[in-house]
């Protein structure tokens, strides 16, 4: 899928912008700190900063492509940057603020790692952002080994990898509720039938696609799943830089592993880390290797339920001539291989399985404390919980928004995929720390391929030094 570049008078069609980087760059900011403030979950603050991050993204979409706004835009971002990378690190500083001989001092090494990309040393700046994720994933590694996270998550990821080994179909297993409270024989967490009668047993089975627990078994394997998910994440934070280095896309790598949260996630075992890993793999094909696009897609899409909502995304990665075409080219190989690693399980009990990926989620409540417009709603409207249409509605006008405004460009697909998903989540009945997470990781893409393929033949806006 080859792209073209058309002469200045003929190029008509939107491209990257500094002005649109920006406002990914403050939302990826804004959202950190929003899921920092109570793990995740609903506080009047944390909306508010939640808001910003959404309008950030919004205002840098729409804005007019004109030579002031760029010349702002970047000036902003050289000041922004640094400031943001300072404000992550002391909000990471003060999380993880327990006495760790190791954690502590990485994360101030890790800022000071960030504030030298800022500074640019261009000749050292490849080696720093290498020593900056090598000291990523062994902070990662070092928070798993401080023990159980006490998450349903990592129960199920660990005991579904233990029945693969065993020969057992995880989706036809039962699982113990980690939750379970003699005093309290309902929990909040489940929806109506999801736990039996005794409260000690889900009568579902492992409630996620089987692809995020084949790379967790990888994790099992080494002797903890979580290591899995400091692979991903540690991963996706070299080839946010590495598939197109600059000192931009350094900058972006540094906001994504300085997120407050970036260490509390993996210790949950949250599967977000593996399905940045695949958007990740994503990415890369679709600024390198075209070609292989429709495969690493296919792994993206059979990660988690939620990423078919990214499809309408897939119109920024195919060009406005025979759009459709290359879309159906990409589609068909992108469902073989989602098929090919999901149908085996599948296979073995369908039933099982689509009650445990599909309808599970389905019947999950929703949840008051959840960081989302619909709980204000909820606290202002009688305690009536709104209609479950309303977050797939929410998605409708800001993939319009994406689809019309941002470039046929792999920045422009993660900037659209970003808009999607803060959309769902922010008036979904469920929308915590790792569901954002993902956000944060999509807006440091799209900063970080912003002007990776070759622009108007001298246009200096691809440089950002």
């Amino acid at each position: 899928m080859p792209r073209m570049t058309l002469p200045p008078s003929e190029d008509k069609a939107p491209r990257d912008r500094y002005i649109t980087v920006m406002g990914f760059a403050v939302c990826a900011v804004a959202i950190g700190y929003a899921i920092n403030l109570n793990d995740g979950m609903y506080t009047p603050m944390a909306i508010d900063v939640l808001t910003l991050g959404i309008a950030m993204a919004i205002v840098g979409t729409l804005w007019p492509d004109t030579p002031a706004a760029e010349d702002f835009a970047k000036r902003f971002l050289r000041m922004f940057l640094p400031v943001g990378i300072a404000l992550e690190t002391a909000l990471l500083l003060y999380r993880e603020r327990m006495p760790d001989s190791v954690i502590q001092p990485g994360i101030i090494f890790l800022g000071v790692l960030g504030l030298m990309l800022a500074i640019d040393f261009r000749a050292a700046r490849t080696p720093l952002v290498i020593v900056m994720v090598l000291l990523f994933f062994l902070l990662l590694i070092r928070k798993i080994h401080f023990g159980i996270s006490g998450i349903d998550v990592l129960m199920f990821q660990t005991y579904g990898s233990q029945g693969i080994l065993r020969g057992r179909n995880p989706y036809a297993m039962r699982f113990p509720n980690v939750y379970y409270d003699p005093n309290r024989p309902y929990t909040p967490f489940y929806g109506p039938g999801v736990v039996d009668a005794s409260g000690k047993w889900l009568r579902y089975g492992f409630p996620y696609p089987p692809l995020s627990l084949f790379i967790a078994l990888a994790g099992w394997v080494l002797g903890d799943v979580r290591y899995a998910h400091a692979v991903g994440a540690a991963v996706t934070a070299f080839l946010i830089y590495a598939t197109r280095p600059s000192r931009l896309s350094s900058l972006a790598s540094a906001l994504f592993i300085l997120t407050p949260t970036a260490l509390f996630v993996v210790f949950r075992s949250w599967t977000e880390p593996l399905l940045a890993l695949n958007f990740s793999l994503a990415m890369v094909c679709a600024v390198r290797w075209p070609k292989l696009l429709p495969y690493a897609l296919g792994l993206f899409f059979a990660t988690k339920q939620y990423t078919v909502l990214c499809a309408p995304a897939l119109f920024l990665l195919v060009e406005r001539e025979n759009q459709w075409r290359d879309l159906w080219r990409i589609l068909w190989r992108a469902g073989i291989v989602a098929v090919a690693v999901t149908f085996p399980l599948f296979y073995l009990n369908p039933h099982a399985f689509i009650r445990a990926v599909v309808q599970w989620q389905m019947v999950q409540p929703f949840r008051p404390d959840a960081l989302s417009y619909l709980v204000a709603i909820y606290q202002l409207n009688d305690f009536t919980i709104p209609p479950i249409w309303v977050p797939f509605a929410a998605i409708i006008p800001m993939a319009a928004l994406a689809l019309r405004k941002l470039p046929r460009t792999p920045a422009g697909f993660a900037g659209a995929v970003t808009l999607i998903n803060l959309a769902f989540f922010a008036f979904n009945k469920q929308a915590f720390c790792n569901y954002y997470y993902f956000v944060v990781i999509t807006a440091c893409w799209a900063m970080g391929t912003a002007f990776a393929e070759p622009q108007v033949p001298g246009d200096e806006r691809r440089d950002f030094q």
